[in-house]
């Protein structure tokens, strides 16, 4: 089986080559800047920006790589950190593009390599704010907000596959280095996350993370393609599942509230 994750580069993504490797399958991978530190040969990884989506680089490498069995984007960008009235408009709006399009396309020219003799899953990774207003990351949130919504469209519309994303939380990747460098631009986020690299045991480890990736793989679709979990929050087990699909179909999707009052 072959598995396919954008930014293998990024920590979650190493961590999910070693383990997907662990497991037999062939792992595909993208990285943007420095070559990963990853066991994955050379040939099996591109160098790319994610804006490049839509390039014959891109598109080569994935018909080189043929049927795949699971397709993962663990991207992110957290700048610009700040204000929106104080920030450069280019780079919010890329953000916002790097957080949800890029990623939407690069899997849409992925789709027709998918493996239909088996059971393709697709997997990416939300962000905070999707409850409250997550102050000096208006790109990020607003990005992984729009990746959520995207789930369950695909969803609807391609039955042979599933699509799912996961928030991990507050896990102890060099993600933060973006708040660290951002300073005073990032409020209060600076302080907590300076608080929250002296307190490890407080992050979500990394191991719980990649199970729960892989509990998703092997779940039934109806359970949870076109849903927005919680590796924090939420109970994976088949059991709990059942049990919130029989009170309501649309559990864990993007929804306004006493839409029915």
């Amino acid at each position: 089986m072959k598995a396919i994750i954008l930014s293998i580069s990024s920590d979650i993504g190493l961590e999910l080559s070693k383990n997907f490797t662990i497991k037999n399958f062939e792992v595909f991978g993208t990285y943007n800047k420095s070559i990963p530190n990853t066991d994955i040969p050379n040939k099996n990884l591109l160098k790319i920006d994610i804006k490049d989506f839509n390039s014959e680089n891109f598109k080569n490498w994935l018909e080189n790589i043929g049927e795949w069995d699971v397709f993962i984007s663990c991207i992110g960008n957290l700048n610009p950190v700040g204000k929106l009235s104080n920030i450069n408009s280019s780079e919010w709006v890329d953000s916002v593009a790097q957080n949800s399009t890029f990623q939407i396309g690069a899997l849409l020219n992925a789709l027709k390599y998918r493996n239909l003799k088996g059971s393709p899953s697709v997997i990416f990774f939300a962000g905070g704010g999707t409850n409250s207003a997550t102050e000096f990351y208006s790109a990020y949130t607003i990005g992984k907000i729009c990746l959520i919504k995207s789930v369950e469209l695909l969803d609807y519309e391609i039955e042979d596959t599933k699509f799912t994303i996961l928030g991990p939380g507050w896990v102890r990747t060099k993600i933060h280095n973006q708040t660290l460098k951002a300073k005073s631009n990032a409020g209060m986020n600076y302080k907590k996350t300076l608080d929250m690299l002296t307190k490890p045991n407080k992050f979500n480890p990394i191991k719980k993370v990649i199970d729960d990736v892989f509990k998703i793989i092997e779940l039934p679709k109806e359970l949870v393609s076109g849903r927005n979990f919680s590796s924090v929050h939420d109970d994976l087990s088949l059991k709990k599942l059942k049990e919130l699909y029989s009170i309501d179909k649309d559990f864990y999707r993007l929804r306004r509230n006493l839409n029915n009052n």
